[in-house]
């Protein structure tokens, strides 16, 4: 079969190739809900919140999520997620009593531990100093009997080179005595600059949340010793976490499971199979108990309803005063400016996730910004699910337009050649 093509003048051929491509250029990027941004009051580092109602809409990744400007530029981004827990080591000093330096001889390092922690080793914040010194570590609860704990150590060059103390690390046997002797031997140089000394305590951070609103709650105690609780959005969301207030009975242990979903794997057939045989459903178990704090976590599913099943055996149900939905808060931290319109632009199945040279550059971006949030969220188009004849539509006018191009090249060549010939 040949292909022949109308040979059109070059300036209709030239505006027929960008209809073409400003056509296929809009299906590229076909955004269903636009989000206006609060105002910003100064220049700098966001952190753009993004609520339940953006990302139930956007794809699994936040991949179709764009920020816009006043003069309808795209601003770049980078998103952030918070941890469900964050672990954080904060440096805890002990107070030195005393610190006697004697060049030439024995100097003393006196520390308090005045609620007699088992303790093992002590970290000592010392000014860089090109050094080597050896040092011994007694302990007392009166300042009158001491106890060796570590007979002799060694302090090597202390070197940082970015800040002009480093910390070092003093181990010893484990112990709870009121008070520390170190005892260093400046003999041969002058005494060290001790600044701090004290231990690194590691502590748990629960991450933050966004509460998910809940459209419609029903609540169904049944006669098979189950109570069942439905939980309907109104539109697509991400659950991660739920908590229950329970105020009765004191002590209760109760079994359970929500029902986040059906099953998207497998061929048609096995899913009807799974449907007839109820295998079809995601299910994720949990267990209340009066010990610990009623909470649930989630894995990060796409749901329009939770169903939560509890199981209440042969006990009276749960007086469940209220129940929260929660997401763990994301953020788009970007750089915006005071008496500017920001709006966000989401909901493509399709659109890839933007590359910003943000990504190479994170650290370099403070911490504790404040905070930007969504005030409305509009509806641009309702989003269809694209068919297959629309993709196959798209890829022919990506041939055509390939097509064209090649055409009036060979066209401009031939022009080219018979203007050499003349």
């Amino acid at each position: 079969m040949r292909l022949i093509l109308p040979l059109l003048p070059q300036k209709r051929s030239l505006f027929l190739l960008a209809f073409l491509l400003g056509w296929t250029s809009a299906q590229a990027q076909d955004f269903g809900w636009k989000a206006t941004l609060s105002p910003v009051a100064t220049q700098g580092w966001h952190r753009v919140l993004l609520p339940a109602s953006v990302t139930g809409r956007l794809q699994a990744g936040l991949e179709d999520l764009r920020l816009y400007g006043t003069d309808g530029k795209e601003v770049p981004y980078l998103l952030q997620t918070e941890e469900p827990v964050q672990y954080r080591t904060l440096f805890k000093p002990y107070q030195i009593l005393r610190y006697t330096r004697q060049p030439g001889g024995l100097s003393e390092l006196l520390i308090h531990n005045p609620e007699q922690r088992s303790i093992n080793n002590i970290s000592l914040l010392i000014g860089n100093a090109e050094v080597r010194k050896t040092v011994a570590l007694s302990g007392s609860d009166n300042q009158q009997d001491w106890y060796v704990l570590k007979e002799q150590d060694v302090l090597y060059a202390i070197k940082n080179e970015k800040q002009t103390a480093e910390v070092k690390l003093l181990d010893f046997p484990l112990s709870k005595y009121r008070y520390f002797r170190l005892q260093l031997n400046d003999s041969a140089s002058a005494p060290l600059n001790i600044l701090k000394a004290g231990y690194y305590d590691t502590y748990s951070e629960a991450g933050k949340y966004t509460r998910i609103p809940i459209q419609h709650f029903s609540r169904k105690d049944s006669t098979d010793k189950t109570t069942y609780l439905s939980l309907d959005f109104g539109q697509t969301v991400h659950p991660e976490q739920l908590v229950f207030y329970i105020s009765a009975p004191q002590l209760y242990y109760r079994e359970g499971k929500v029902i986040l979903g059906e099953r998207t794997d497998g061929s048609r057939r096995q899913r009807k199979r799974r449907r007839r045989n109820n295998t079809h459903l995601i299910f994720e178990p949990f267990t209340l108990h009066s010990n610990a704090p009623a909470q649930v976590n989630l894995p990060r599913q796409k749901v329009e309803r939770l169903v939560i099943q509890l199981q209440n055996e042969d006990n009276p149900p749960l007086r469940i005063d209220s129940m929260q939905v929660l997401q763990l808060n994301r953020y788009a931290v970007a750089q915006l400016q005071p008496n500017k319109a920001y709006t966000l632009r989401f909901g493509d199945e399709d659109v890839e996730a933007p590359r910003y040279d943000l990504q190479f550059f994170q650290d370099s971006i403070p911490t504790n910004l404040p905070i930007v949030t969504v005030q409305q969220i509009t509806l641009l188009k309702e989003q269809k699910p694209k068919s297959q004849g629309s993709k196959m539509l798209m890829w022919a006018v990506i041939g055509v337009v390939a097509i064209g191009l090649g055409y009036m090249t060979l066209r401009l060549l031939k022009d080219m050649d018979k203007k050499k010939k003349v």
